[in-house]
């Protein structure tokens, strides 16, 4: 992606002052989704790559006719035009539009050999979102003539192979929806992850990568590609390899293919190929992943836990390794998580012996341990753990005892929920609404929805939309017409969504229609100076006992992002929470004040859309725009997050720290360092 920087550079008959003025203005029109504002920012041509790329974040088809000029401007702006029109594309008829468009200058700049900007409008043109057959075959058959083959003579340029694989690897994933992709792009998908360019050409891996990538979605990879995969030099394409290896594919040596990857000397290639033994062979051995229990990576490790929670052929049982690593389990910081995940495994392994050692993990001084026995209480139905915990110091291990109470549909659950619902935390709340699926429970639940509903209210903070959205269609299902009068208020709620939710149930209730009218939070204003104050500066995060990452800051490609994290981050904000989410191969994140993917910073945040590469950093979300700066870094590419969520930074140093991150480790503060 053309990552072009959003800084002033003077431009004739404009001073700098106006120029600087116009971007502030582009900055907090984006903020303040105005589209009018950000493109009087832009008249005259100041600031227009800013504004483009403004226009496109706001996701507003109408603005397409305002961005379509740009398709003829200069190689770089044109570039950022193509993204742009591609974020706008969100109407079937958008799409239409943006597609003719993006293909009539595509064929205009390969006329030209201008491969570089043709790569941007080709990777574009692969991600919108088609709806029918013909476009998908459309685009295909303009990105495939740019893959290399066996059978030419003519190297298609590097900067057109990259953008017609970054654009079948999105037309992949769509087309699983809608159209299948031809045979002949399927072969030329395979000489492109195979083949080995130059090693000195920087985009040489990815383009291997991001082939690969898309024959594992399309299940296309071939016996002769997965092992050349397994075989590549790059350690994500062996990853990749490895995944495909489990994949639906006949593979008559398998085997051999898994147990070499399993001695990669890269963890995220053994891990994935540990994943894939489990999903395609542990039916016949367990021995690789018995093996894995004692490997020097603890990710590695938790895996091989997690699968010996499926059963193993008859006279491998793995109780017994899962019975010694449970007995482990001690009061030491940082050495709790395999105890913790042996016992979930061996609730679904061996009952008897896994409801003997429940009662150690349910009393354990660390809540993230009584949370895993939670969990594991819930594969065995032991309601009176259950009810316990139920009523546990810490939200997120009464959450996920009522959310265990819950699935296994016992009539303790509502009165552990009728607790829950007088918690500040937001997840626990939400997860409470699920206990009063019967009408029968109106009479007590009702009221205790009704005051919920208020409590998180009065707290004034946009991110509490999950829990009261859950409790507004509770009491809708329950019919509470007979509490109306107490709804009224929020027909001016701060959030619009919670306003119209209750606009729609005041109207089918009382008969009538009637308006929302919502009054927005505001958040504090965007200035320019703090924009250009972070520049050449990054986020040093320090880990609790574990060293530190820095992460180096993009202000120019999102300014609103990267001041609201500095702004916390100078506020001591993150200062002891934890990474309360670590998946192996694909994140870790954290920032969280209850530890849980709903509890965040009051006021949402505007998505600025970024490429998803290993070592990017990106805002937690639940919907556009509805960030509430929780960080996340990536451990692997992810590129079915492009364009999808917030790229603010990338980790420069310390990325061993990152990789070494295990669910709860803490955050002793995050700084501002440099330049």
């Amino acid at each position: 992606m053309v990552l072009v920087p959003a800084v002033a550079v003077a431009q004739p008959g404009i001073s700098a002052q106006a120029q600087s003025a116009a971007l502030e203005k582009i900055i907090q029109g984006e903020d303040a989704r105005n589209a009018e504002a950000i493109r009087e920012a832009m008249q005259g041509g100041a600031q227009r790559r800013a504004g483009i790329r403004a226009l496109g974040r706001l996701e507003q088809p109408d603005q397409i006719r305002y961005v379509a000029p740009a398709l003829g401007d200069g190689v770089g702006i044109r570039a950022e035009a193509a993204w742009a029109l591609a974020q706008l594309a969100r109407t079937p008829e958008a799409v239409a539009q943006v597609q003719g468009l993006l293909i009539e200058r595509a064929a205009i700049d390969a006329e030209a050999s201008l491969w570089e900007v043709w790569g941007e409008l080709a990777a574009a043109l692969g991600r919108l979102p088609y709806t029918s057959a013909e476009q998908v075959a459309r685009t295909e058959a303009v990105l495939v003539e740019q893959l290399p083959s066996p059978e030419s003579f003519a190297e298609p340029e590097t900067p057109a192979i990259a953008g017609a694989v970054r654009g079948l690897e999105a037309l992949a994933r769509i087309s699983r929806k809608v159209g299948v992709l031809q045979p002949r792009t399927w072969d030329r998908l395979r000489w492109s992850a195979t083949a080995q360019r130059p090693p000195a050409d920087p985009r040489s891996a990815w383009i291997r990568r991001l082939a690969m990538a898309a024959l594992v979605t399309g299940n296309e990879a071939t016996p002769s590609v997965i092992e050349r995969a397994l075989g590549d030099r790059d350690s994500e394409v062996r990853r990749l390899g490895a995944v495909a290896a489990g994949a639906d594919v006949t593979l008559t040596d398998r085997e051999s293919l898994l147990r070499a990857a399993l001695k990669d000397a890269d963890a995220p290639v053994r891990l994935e190929a540990l994943r894939s033994w489990g999903r395609r062979l542990q039916a016949t051995s367990c021995q690789p992943i018995r093996t894995a229990l004692k490997d020097p990576n603890p990710h590695v490790m938790l895996q091989a836990i997690d699968l010996l929670g499926t059963p193993c052929p008859a006279g491998e049982s793995a109780a017994t390794d899962l019975v010694t690593i449970v007995e482990g389990l001690s009061d030491r910081p940082r050495e709790w998580h395999a105890p913790a995940h042996a016992l979930v495994a061996l609730a679904r392994q061996d009952a008897a012996r896994a409801r003997t050692t429940l009662p150690r993990f349910a009393t354990h001084p660390t809540w993230q341990v009584r949370m895993y026995a939670a969990r594991a209480a819930g594969v065995l139905a032991a309601v009176d753990v259950l009810t316990t915990l139920g009523a546990d110091a810490h939200h997120n291990v009464r959450e996920a005892a009522l959310d265990a109470l819950i699935e296994v549909k016992r009539p303790e659950a509502v009165a552990v929920a009728l607790s829950a619902l007088s918690s500040d935390d937001h997840q626990l709340v939400l997860t409470a609404t699920r206990a009063f699926g019967d009408p029968a429970t109106a009479a007590r639940a009702v009221p205790a929805l009704v005051a919920a509903l208020g409590r998180l209210t009065k707290q004034g903070k946009d991110t509490s939309r999950d829990p009261r959205m859950a409790l507004l269609e509770r009491l809708q299902s329950l019919d509470a017409r007979e509490r109306s009068s107490d709804l009224e208020p929020y027909l001016a709620d701060y959030d619009a969504r919670i306003a119209a939710k209750v606009a729609e149930m005041l109207t089918t209730w009382m008969g009538r229609a009637r308006a929302a009218a919502p009054r927005p939070l505001q958040a504090p204003v965007v200035r320019l100076a703090e924009v250009q104050a972070l520049r050449g500066r990054r986020l040093r995060v320090t880990m609790t006992g574990r060293g530190a990452f820095d992460i180096s800051l993009d202000p120019d490609f999102a300014p609103l992002s990267s001041v609201r994290i500095a702004r916390r981050a100078s506020e001591g904000y993150y200062n002891g929470l934890t990474f309360h989410r670590v998946a192996p191969n694909f994140v870790i994140q954290g920032g969280s004040p209850g530890a849980n993917e709903y509890a965040g910073d009051a006021l949402f945040m505007r998505d600025e859309v970024g490429i998803h590469r290993r070592g990017t950093v990106g805002i937690s979300t639940r919907g556009r725009d509805t960030g509430d700066a929780q960080i996340f870094v990536n451990l692997v590419d992810s590129p079915r997050l492009d364009h999808q969520y917030t790229v603010f930074g990338t980790v420069v140093s310390g990325m061993d720290v990152v990789d070494g991150i295990l669910e709860g480790d803490v955050i002793e503060r995050i700084e501002l360092v440099g330049p």
